[in-house]
């Protein structure tokens, strides 16, 4: 069956809606019954990257580059989880997914390793991160959030207690990356607006090349802005090493009040 220019590989329904992983051109993607990927990755070299805006996230480790716990918020495919299990042995992943049958498809379809090192949560993002924030305090060196539905940027992320929580969790050295969407204009600005509040203005923007994701990043109190010549050495660095286009992201991240 085509679907969405490829082929429909699998689908089912859970109890939020429809769950589609269809193949197109050597690439795999994951669909929430639209059009739009939520994952991909490529069936001849699935430990990269495929989507631009999943490598736009990492933009945090040109700060914090030596993460030992990342909690990741939305596990879709499990393509960024795989990622980091692959280039980071000493690091520990958490990662909370609000469908147990989007889980059960990242292991079966995408590749998702079932690593020790990795404890998927099958929970509510929100409920998780302030539950959390509460038990433990600063945990995380990383906090990546990518929680879309099929209909764009999942509310959660617009609430003043998931960004107060997400900042508690974060260690003073770490950096929290939102995937945004652009042509949700008041969501995106809400969103900008809570990072700039429970972060103090220590945030940065990434609108990501040719794509209508903006990447929002909210900065540890202990981050400090290395010298220019510095990053710009360790993004060539690591562009080489990840496979990641880490330069052209650092000439193009905005700034808030941070400096």
């Amino acid at each position: 069956m085509r679907k969405y220019g490829g082929v429909l590989v699998h689908c089912r329904r859970d109890h939020i809606g429809i769950i589609e992983v269809v193949d197109t051109h050597g690439v795999r993607s994951l669909h929430f019954g639209t059009h739009p990927r939520q994952s991909a990755i490529s069936l001849a070299e699935p430990e990269k990257l495929e989507l631009s805006y999943a490598r736009a996230m990492l933009v945090g480790l040109l700060f914090k580059p030596d993460p030992r716990k990342i909690l990741l918020l939305g596990l879709g495919g499990g393509t960024l989880a795989k990622f980091l299990l692959n280039h980071f042995p000493a690091c520990r992943i958490d990662a909370v997914e609000c469908r147990a049958a989007v889980a059960e498809i990242a292991y079966e379809y995408f590749g998702l390793p079932r690593d020790e090192r990795l404890a998927v949560h099958v929970s509510d993002g929100n409920e998780f991160v302030c539950a959390e924030a509460d038990r433990r305090g600063a945990e995380y060196d990383h906090i990546l959030v990518d929680v879309f539905d099929d209909e764009g940027l999942a509310e959660m992320v617009n609430q003043q207690d998931f960004f107060s929580a997400s900042q508690r969790l974060l260690r003073p050295e770490g950096v929290l990356a939102v995937n945004l969407w652009a042509t949700q204009t008041r969501s995106q600005r809400q969103s900008m607006g809570l990072l700039n509040l429970y972060f103090e203005r220590r945030t940065m923007r990434l609108q990501v090349p040719g794509r209508g994701n903006v990447i929002g990043f909210g900065l540890g109190e202990r981050v400090q802005c290395a010298d220019m010549a510095g990053l710009k050495e360790r993004a060539k660095t690591w562009e080489l090493a990840l496979g990641i286009e880490f330069p052209r992201f650092l000439r193009l991240l905005s700034y808030s009040g941070w400096r």
